[in-house]
């Protein structure tokens, strides 16, 4: 250093006053100006004026700790750029993981030698000079590199594409810093473009950076910011970076200039989210949470428990599940360890895990955001918050319960401004678009939307809505919560802690007397029935229902207490969907279909396709085979015909058998339909859409299997009482966690013909129903890990929708309330009476489409002892 240089400003931020003055005595023996703060709010302050050549940042501080510290500088534009050095008290992996994984350079152990601060001061010295001249040589916004490679990328982009010719003329127009917002506005991501630039110039694409794999302190968190560019580890390459436009020449000289490289650099290709992930900090408002660099967790997995660490954890993962796409985050507690899951396309997958403190830590954090009380762990909670990622505001609910691992959280995603994006990019087709807006322009009437949890019910009717012509009619909703703003209406949310209840809310909103009524769910009779009369007085109601397809919508509200004739008069149609995952159209394979897929379609089209696409895999889709998901469809009308049928009381299996005969166009033929057009796999229709429809063509007039003398809804019983070509065999599932009651009424029901399943709780039973399909359940109410009430609660919630008999040992009526409430069709009082239950048995499998004929049984009398606590069962 000459005498006309200045000499470099140190700030050194440290709580302990000794440390300062040590600090500040071998620094200004070593030719440096020290200025020093004793809280992390001073520290602010000072770099904010004087903008120091480096920052001496102590960890463990009062009211504001070190990671805040280093959170709050580099959030700021003026401070941003200036190198910082974590002091720490321990040298062990803990603390430098933490230190690099809030942005520091480095990290230094106290306490403090003269010999280590003085190296440290002089390398890092070098670091901020070579990030002042980086900033001072930033490319400007539009420089582009050779014309020449841009303009024939272009034109080998537009060859790999279908492209309308607005696209082509405005792809022609572009520049090289345009390019991946151009091709968003047509519809094409990031992902595909940044892939497509790596192999015009045979560079490795990256999918995703791990936070391990990045070189710390050799560029600026803004000049990465702003030229989308990383350093990366030599596992890449020699001085290797991922950056997302080669086409920047400039920036190539600019970095081979300022590392003093020997070497040419090591490109890579990857799309600007990615690294925008890896160095971009979003900041919320009020109930708001900051977002900071994704990816996976690599050495955060193994972070300890500071506060600013699980911040960022936090951070990490929303920003992480929002580029993945995910719909849903669950931070589950295991016994070894905690894992992190998304939902993507309708799946979940395991992305992170970290040992389980880390786990409750992270849990803790996230309730604290959502307003849950974070002292609470075994109660159940719900909670919520709004944030902002990528300039993206989303909606987090969320919802707690205990293990006996520990507390577990389940967050939903949402993005409560997103504009509609209509009905026919959903997955509909044109005449069902066509067909539900005729349906939302009805002057009055009910339209339900039917589904399983998750299928996307609600984005649907949200889409729907958005067809209403508002400025004629006023549109109000009862939410529980919001999960669109539909800026037109008058949206209402329930808050239970506040006294605002659903029903009040219902209750309302009658008394405003809309001209649509938006209820989101109708989950009890007593929504089920202000829906229904509110559709019936010349009002439009548009609501949701759990259900597996439109025709069993209505057995589903005839459990809720509405009977039929008031169905007929007050619905005007039923649309009933299902989610299915959509093959990446970069990979998918197009084989000749297989014997096996050929049964799986053929009882549901005449056209067999001859050529199907599979699932294939790529860095597009993140080697998944699949990206995106598609709703597929049906739509019930409620003409003449089948409203008559509806109040006639025709069973379920024979409305369906009806307008499947008449040419309506059903969520099978739909789901057949995108298999046809290579848009989903031939097992994945299958499983989503296919298998359920073949179990309700099952109960169908023409259907042969042996077993009990059943026949369908109008179909005349063979009058011998034999078994004929036109019965079926009811399958009953019986859950019950007393073995001898089990055995007891699994003799009773095979002794009858019926083929039966056994299950000894809740959980155990679910498992079953998704293997095997039934026709009916019995099922205990008090039983161990998951009761009967929680059971029926979860089948409804999984759109399983059978008939549920309860078993009660209990005098009160309590319970029977509660379960038909719930939607059990009847109760089976212990100590069970053989005939009682037959008939019961006998009335549900009636009500869910079946005519069973009269059949001899032989008397017994069947006593069985020691049956729970010593009770007895009578069956005679």
């Amino acid at each position: 250093m000459t005498n006309t240089e200045k000499p470099p400003l140190i700030l050194a931020i440290d709580d302990d006053h000794d440390v300062l003055r040590l600090i500040d005595h071998y620094l200004t023996s070593g030719g440096y100006d020290v200025i020093t703060a004793e809280t992390g709010t001073e520290g602010l302050e000072i770099a904010d004026e004087t903008k120091p050549d480096l920052i001496l940042l102590d960890v463990v501080m009062p009211e504001m700790d070190g990671y805040e510290v280093c959170t709050a500088l580099q959030q700021n534009d003026r401070t941003s750029n200036i190198p910082i050095v974590f002091v720490t008290i321990r040298g062990d992996d803990h603390d430098q993981n933490s230190a690099l994984a809030m942005g520091a350079v480095d990290y230094m152990v106290k306490p403090i030698q003269k010999e280590v601060l003085l190296e440290k001061v002089i390398l890092h010295q070098e670091t901020a000079n070579r990030w002042k001249q980086l900033d001072n040589n930033l490319p400007t916004q539009h420089e582009s590199g050779s014309t020449r490679d841009f303009a024939g990328f272009i034109d080998y982009f537009v060859e790999q594409h279908v492209l309308s010719k607005e696209a082509k003329q405005r792809l022609s127009e572009v520049t090289s810093s345009e390019i991946y917002s151009m091709t968003a506005d047509v519809g094409i991501s990031g992902r595909v473009v940044a892939r497509y630039i790596a192999d015009y110039f045979d560079l490795p694409y990256v999918a995703q950076v791990e936070p391990d794999d990045v070189r710390l302190g050799v560029l600026s968190g803004p000049f990465c910011k702003s030229n989308h560019v990383i350093p990366v580890s030599e596992t890449y390459g020699e001085n290797a970076f991922v950056l997302s436009n080669p086409f920047e020449w400039k920036l190539l000289d600019i970095l081979g200039e300022l590392l003093n490289a020997e070497v040419k650099p090591t490109l890579l290709v990857s799309e600007p989210d990615t690294i925008e992930m890896m160095v971009a900090f979003t900041t919320s408002e009020s109930k708001q949470t900051t977002v900071d660099a994704g990816g996976r967790l690599g050495k955060f997995a193994k972070i300890g428990l500071e506060k600013g660490a699980i911040v960022s954890v936090a951070d990490s993962i929303l920003k992480k599940a929002v580029f993945e796409r995910a719909s849903d985050i669950h931070i589950e507690p295991k016994q070894f360890n905690c894992v992190v899951r998304f939902r993507i396309d309708g799946e979940l997958k395991e992305v992170y895990s970290m040992e389980n403190d880390n786990g409750a830590q992270l849990i803790s954090r996230l309730k604290l955001v959502g307003g849950l009380d974070v002292a609470e762990s075994r109660r159940p909670q719900d909670g919520g918050c709004g944030i902002v990622i990528n300039k993206r505001d989303f909606s987090l609910r969320m919802s707690t319960t205990s293990t006996p691992n520990g507390e577990s959280i389940a967050i939903r995603l949402l993005e409560p401004y997103a504009k509609p994006r209509g009905l026919n990019v959903m997955g509909m087709t044109e005449s069902q678009v066509n067909t539900s807006r005729e349906l939302a322009s009805c002057p009055g009437g009910g339209i339900v939307v039917v589904g399983p949890t998750g299928c996307g019910k609600t984005t649907t009717i949200f889409n729907l809505l958005s067809t209403v012509d508002y400025n004629l009619r006023s549109v109000l909703s009862v939410e529980d919560p919001v999960e669109y703003q539909i800026h037109f209406a008058n949206q209402q949310q329930v808050n239970e802690k506040a006294g605002i209840t659903f029903e009040a809310l219902l209750k309302a909103a009658v008394r405003q007397d809309p001209d649509v009524l938006f209820i989101g769910e109708i989950r009890d009779p007593h929504s089920a029935k202000i829906a229904m009369d509110f559709s019936s007085t010349g009002h439009l109601t548009v609501t949701s229902l759990h259900t597996s397809n439109a025709t069993t919508a209505i057995a589903r509200l005839e459990r809720l207490g509405i009977d039929r004739a008031a169905m007929s008069e007050s619905l005007i149609g039923v649309i009933a969907q299902r989610l299915m995952k959509k093959l990446c159209v970069h990979c998918r394979e197009v084989v000749p279909i297989s014997e096996e897929e050929v049964r799986m379609l053929s009882p549901f089209t005449d056209q067999v396709p001859t050529q199907v696409a599979h699932p294939c895999g790529c860095p597009a889709c993140n080697n998944t085979g699949y990206y995106g998901c598609e709703g597929t469809y049906e739509i019930l009308e409620f003409d003449g015909a089948v409203s008559e049928m509806i109040r006639s009381g025709v069973s379920i299996a024979e409305i369906r058998h009806f307008i499947r005969n008449r040419g309506d166009y059903l969520i099978s033929n739909h789901a057949v339909e995108k298999v046809k057009d290579l848009v989903c796999a031939p097992e994945d229709a299958y499983e989503k859409v296919l298998v359920e429809e073949i179990k309700l063509k099952g109960l169908q007039p023409g259907n042969s299997n042996a077993g009990v003398s059943i026949s369908s809804a109008g179909q005349a019983p063979n009058q011998t009482g034999s078994t004929s070509a036109s019965k079926s065999t009811a399958s009953i599932l019986i859950v019950e966690d007393d073995e001898d009651t089990r055995n007891l009424i699994v003799r009773i029901v095979q002794d009858q013909g019926y083929s039966v399943g056994v299950a000894s709780d809740g959980i155990d039973a679910l498992m079953t129903l998704n293997k095997d399909p039934y026709d009916l359940v019995i099922s205990d109410v008090e039983m161990p890990n998951m009761d009967g009430f929680q059971l029926i609660q979860v089948m409804h919630q999984k759109g399983i929708e059978l008939p549920l008999l309860f078993l009660t040992c209990r005098e009160d009526l309590e319970d029977e309330e509660r379960g038909l409430t719930l939607g059990a069709v009847d109760y089976v009082r212990k100590p069970i009476k053989k005939e009682v239950l037959l008939l019961r048995i006998r009335s549900a499998l009636r009500r869910f489409g079946f005519v069973i004929e009269p059949v001899e049984c032989a008397r017994e009398d069947i006593v069985a002892s020691s049956v729970g606590d010593g009770e007895t069962v009578d069956v005679s």
